[in-house]
């Protein structure tokens, strides 16, 4: 993925009000075919300016390949999935997403498009994932491999007991020691959130049920269980998960 070569990256963080919702829709091959108003206003683009333009538009450099391939995969798979994304907007800031993805389908079960719904993510969130994708970007750049990157994330996963949706979760938990817009966001924002959907997401972690049944590649074949599974789990050798076949 290539950044819009007019784009210079610069430090400065673009904030986000916690109460705005930001939509996207992008077809099967990753071209922007509706933002509204707000992620418009957000990024810097006029409407005419993102629609028909991919989405590696806004791609910002600090984010790792691997996070990319995690989001394909599922959105290949007709499977929803939660990203916490770093933004590059027009004028080169940058601001932080939790983004919920979906996929449509048609009565044949063909994919129609990908629907993305964002708030701002919470301030726990990137402070902690954003030092996991420091560490993806710089094997990424060492290894020019992103399955070194997606090796290294799976052994992250497994350390902690945790599938891929469940991190995320963990990471949108009220921490008192971090603002926390995304918890303080009044109800009646989620609900402006289904008008591009068929059904109700609440974007509060406490509320949310995602399907912990993540893989996020074949490189392993033994699930990560449920951390509130009591019961100890017997796993396999960490090397031998990741080097052997």
């Amino acid at each position: 993925m290539k950044n819009n070569p007019n784009q210079a990256p610069i430090d400065r963080e673009i904030s986000v009000n916690p109460s705005t919702t930001l939509m996207c829709k992008i077809n099967v091959d990753g071209i922007i075919e509706y933002v509204n108003f707000a992620f418009s206003e957000l990024s810097g683009y006029e409407e005419f300016e993102i629609i028909g333009e991919s989405m590696d538009i806004l791609r910002h450099p600090d984010m790792p390949n691997v996070i990319y391939d995690v989001l394909k995969e599922r959105l290949e798979k007709k499977e929803s999935i939660r990203l916490i994304n770093k933004v590059l907007a027009k004028d080169g800031r940058y601001f932080w997403l939790m983004s919920d993805f979906e996929t449509k389908v048609d009565d044949n079960g063909e994919i129609i498009a990908h629907y993305s719904q964002s708030i701002t993510a919470p301030s726990y969130a990137v402070h902690k994932i954003s030092s996991l994708y420091k560490i993806l970007s710089k094997i990424e750049s060492k290894s020019d491999n992103n399955e070194v990157s997606k090796r290294y994330l799976i052994g992250f996963l497994e350390e902690r007991n945790l599938s891929y949706n469940q991190f995320i979760e963990e990471l949108s938990i009220n921490h008192p020691e971090f603002d926390k817009p995304f918890q303080q966001r009044p109800q009646q924002d989620y609900s402006q959130i289904t008008s591009l959907q068929d059904e109700n997401r609440n974007f509060q972690s406490k509320n949310t049920n995602y399907n912990s049944n993540y893989d996020i590649s074949k490189l392993t074949n033994n699930e990560i269980s449920d951390r509130t599974n009591k019961k100890p789990v017997k796993k396999k050798s960490l090397l031998k998960k990741m080097f052997g076949k």
